[in-house]
């Protein structure tokens, strides 16, 4: 059978390239790649990987590769900052006027990447491999988007984005609980710190593999401040949603670092009674506590006293 003639109703696709932009020209690119449909179905609906950007998949580790090596097999081309998400991927892709175009660069980076998937890769990394797919599913959705960045200003905020990226990604920790950051955080010890308003500053910090707390009161968050300088990994239960935390003096470079796991409250009112559920939280979630100074006849005093009165049961 030859082939059909062309119908423009039928056969016309729609480009969402730039108008009137050389894109052989050279200039920088902010590109996001999502995952067909297809492949979705087969994976499960993660096809790139579980959420955060702790999660070690085969999958991801062949998009990292063939992303760098876009820059490898090209002198003008200069990938810069990605992160590869549960079902797509966003990229920052230099490129210097001369021969390659990004179309081009692109294409090819996709058709690697599929290649190595559907072929059941085993390079990735040592005792990891990706299993040969049952069937042949699209791997990528057909188009791609990009975005021009025109300035420093831009593409400092587009690194900043796509460095935040995974965080975002809000986890489920069972009954209610998400968070964003380190899950390995959660499964740790952890040293409980509560601490009364008006506190004297303490001497020292004891040692800990993980400290956990709201961090609300005011020496509260002197404790958090000088914990996050020391680059003490955190399990952090703030009064406020996981957004507002993420940027946060100091959060930002701990979620990078992976060694802060931040827990959204259910209740984020702001009141005393959100304070105490908050504190009773903490108390109950951490393995060992650390009081630098509880008021006597006070919430923190009232709650320890519950807790020591259970113990005895």
């Amino acid at each position: 059978m030859g082939k059909s003639q062309y119908n423009p109703a039928k056969h016309h696709r729609r480009s969402i390239r730039l108008k009137g932009h050389d894109y052989a020209g050279g200039g920088l690119y902010f590109v996001t790649l999502c995952a067909h449909r297809e492949f979705r179905a087969v994976a499960g609906g993660v096809p790139f990987g579980a959420k955060g950007a702790t999660c070690v998949s085969p999958v991801r580790g062949i998009i990292a590769e063939e992303w760098r090596k876009c820059g490898e097999v090209r002198d003008d081309v200069f990938p810069g900052e990605f992160v590869v998400m549960p079902d797509h991927f966003h990229g920052l892709i230099r490129i210097q006027k001369g021969i390659s175009e990004l179309g081009h660069v692109i294409g090819a980076f996709k058709a690697a990447v599929s290649r190595r998937i559907r072929r059941g890769d085993t390079h990735v990394a040592p005792d990891t491999h990706v299993a040969r797919l049952p069937e042949e599913p699209r791997i990528w959705h057909r188009n791609y988007y990009e975005m021009i960045v025109r300035t420093p200003e831009a593409e400092a905020k587009i690194v900043e984005y796509i460095r935040m990226n995974p965080w975002r990604c809000v986890q489920d920790f069972g009954n209610g609980l998400c968070g964003m950051g380190n899950p390995a955080l959660w499964n740790a010890d952890k040293l409980g710190i509560l601490c009364s308003r008006n506190a004297p500053r303490p001497k020292s910090i004891p040692k800990a593999d993980v400290y956990m707390g709201g961090f609300h009161s005011p020496m509260e968050q002197e404790i958090f401040k000088k914990l996050l300088e020391l680059k003490k990994p955190l399990v952090w239960c703030p009064a406020w949603g996981l957004e507002k935390s993420a940027f946060a003096p100091g959060a930002h470079e701990a979620l990078e670092e992976n060694r802060l796991l931040v827990l959204e409250m259910r209740n984020l009112e702001g009141d005393l009674a959100a304070a105490e559920q908050r504190n009773r939280f903490v108390l109950a979630q951490s393995d060992k506590h650390w009081l630098p100074h509880v008021t006597p006849g006070g919430m923190l005093d009232r709650l320890v006293r519950e807790l020591n009165a259970g113990d005895k049961k």
